[in-house]
């Protein structure tokens, strides 16, 4: 097959056009997020890194992961209830349930995410979302307590749920 990229300069090796949400790099298509701009203020800090997650993007800042972008529209179901929102088009927002309240009085827009409740959510079609992910944004670069997770931890309610018991030979030591 010909490098495309070589008959037409707009197109690279696999035909994406340059300005495709996509870019193409060793071989892998990584998708670009149209929100990750909103980021800007915060990519120059040392703690800054992101990665995939969940079909989508986990900003870690300060040791803490604080939010992950998700742009997949069109999932407005789950578990048999319909939302009036898109479920993996927006930001989500990582917190825990105690912290909710507050971030709810300072932000508006935000709804408790249907699949992953512990964690908040801002839709995209919300009428407020440049405004909020902006306000959001500037509210993790003042390392706001309310925003923000421990990679990796785990709650002790989870923790214990899934293990199994030991035989009682192994309980009595």
């Amino acid at each position: 097959m010909p490098n495309r990229s070589l008959a037409n300069p707009s197109r690279d090796a696999v035909g994406l056009t340059k300005s495709s949400p996509h870019h193409y790099s060793s071989q892998i298509m990584v998708k670009q997020f149209s929100m990750e701009h909103f980021l800007e203020p915060l990519m120059d800090h040392p703690s800054y890194f992101s990665k995939r997650m969940f079909g989508g993007l986990a900003i870690y800042y300060e040791d803490l992961m604080v939010l992950v972008l998700t742009e997949t529209p069109g999932d407005r179901e789950w578990r048999g209830t319909k939302y009036n929102f898109d479920l993996w088009n927006g930001v989500l927002i990582c917190t825990d349930r105690d912290r909710q309240p507050g971030l709810h009085e300072n932000f508006k827009g935000l709804v408790s995410h249907p699949v992953l409740g512990k964690w908040l959510y801002l839709p995209m079609s919300d009428s407020e979302f440049e405004s909020t992910f902006t306000q959001l944004v500037g509210a993790i670069g003042t390392n706001s307590p309310l925003i923000g997770i421990v990679p990796g931890a785990r709650s002790k309610k989870r923790q214990t749920k899934g293990r199994k018991k030991k035989s009682g030979r192994a309980q009595r030591r």
